[in-house]
């Protein structure tokens, strides 16, 4: 699992501090961070898509009703696509949800 940490965003420069004991060998390095809330919505997108896949895989449809299975399944992936790329239309361009 992610761990997440708590911390401050400066609203000029975007510097991120996190408040945690200093051990006094500390060393700032560079790392690349996301906004938790951009990554708790691709991971229920990721979620959502896996069901999509696991149902796929794992039902088998009665005789001559494949069509019927295989086009719900497609529209909710395409129900998922369309909020995926609103999301991504907004201002500012973070996925939210």
């Amino acid at each position: 699992m992610v761990e997440i940490y708590k911390g401050w965003q400066c609203i000029g420069c975007g510097k991120i501090d996190v408040d945690r004991p200093c051990l006094g060998i500390c060393q700032d390095r560079p790392v690349r961070v996301v906004v938790a809330e951009d990554y708790e919505a691709l991971a229920e997108r990721n979620r959502r898509l896996e069901s999509i896949v696991r149902r796929l895989v794992w039902s088998t449809p009665r005789a001559g009703n494949w069509e019927r299975s295989f086009k719900a399944l497609q529209a909710e992936a395409v129900a998922l696509t369309r909020d995926s790329e609103q999301a991504t239309d907004t201002p500012g361009g973070n996925a939210r949800g």
